[in-house]
């Protein structure tokens, strides 16, 4: 009798990087710029949404593996082979302090390929809803990026502490510039004064309720994309739920 075996999947291996840039975002966030030569673009390739991992051999020996997602899209790595991440500065954070702090053009890292869920096949046509907090706009933005490129329409809830914390600004502002209607952007300030009372304050689910209600269609976005802290994520998703949303993706991020 014959037994079929099965194929074993090859683990991802790791791969050495170099930074190409390294642009300051806010007081304590920066941009950092990946340059992936092109033997190793299929290796990198991803979907909008998911995260690379570093690995970091620390003074007394041990490792430091952290993972974060990327801002860029897929098209910025097949056309020049690019990929980006935001890195905020946490308490104690060894990778985020050293990203901040002391990463450099031509430093050389090592990053796993990209891997993680929080991503969809967008399609053209469809709208997408996004709803996040702090430094959870890097897969936010990159997802965003993307869907207006393949000419879908997105609606962005964005709650920062006031607009100098604000990560990527001027790239959503820019996005905005380029496709108009199609990208629906809504900044909401938590210590500082935003556009209306409405989008002033902690983005409890009873202020997202009042939005809902007052100037943002829950019933025409297609597919809701969640990033934040935990307490946020949990009450908004039980919100879009209540108001009859069928796709929800979610992802936990360290609040700032």
């Amino acid at each position: 009798m014959g037994v079929e075996l099965k194929q074993r999947r090859r683990r991802p291996s790791w791969h050495k990087l170099s930074v190409t840039a390294v642009r300051q975002l806010t007081d304590d966030a920066v941009e950092v710029t990946l340059g992936v030569p092109p033997e190793l673009r299929a290796a990198f390739d991803f979907k909008a949404g998911q995260h690379i991992t570093f690995q970091r051999v620390e003074t007394d020996g041990s490792e430091t593996r952290r993972s974060y997602s990327l801002a860029s899209t897929p098209g910025e790595l097949a056309e020049q082979g690019v990929l980006r991440l935001g890195i905020r500065s946490i308490p104690e954070g060894s990778f985020s302090g050293y990203a901040n702090r002391q990463l450099l053009t031509g430093d050389v890292l090592e990053v796993l390929p990209p891997l993680g869920v929080f991503c969809t096949d967008i399609e053209p046509g469809r709208h997408y809803g996004s709803i996040v907090a702090g430094s959870g706009i890097t897969p936010i933005i990159s997802i965003t990026a993307a869907a207006l490129e393949a000419d879908a329409t997105v609606t962005l809830l964005y709650s920062n502490r006031t607009e100098e914390s604000t990560m990527f600004a001027d790239e959503l502002r820019e996005l905005k510039e380029r496709h108009g209607d199609r990208l629906r952007l809504h900044h909401i300030r938590t210590r500082s004064q935003g556009e209306t009372p409405l989008l002033t304050g902690r983005l409890t689910p009873e202020r997202l309720q009042s939005i809902l209600d007052d100037f943002v269609d829950a019933s025409a976005i297609d597919e809701w994309f969640l990033c934040g802290p935990y307490e946020m994520v949990l009450g908004v998703k039980e919100v879009l739920e209540t108001a009859g949303a069928q796709q929800i993706h979610t992802e936990l991020y360290y609040v700032d």
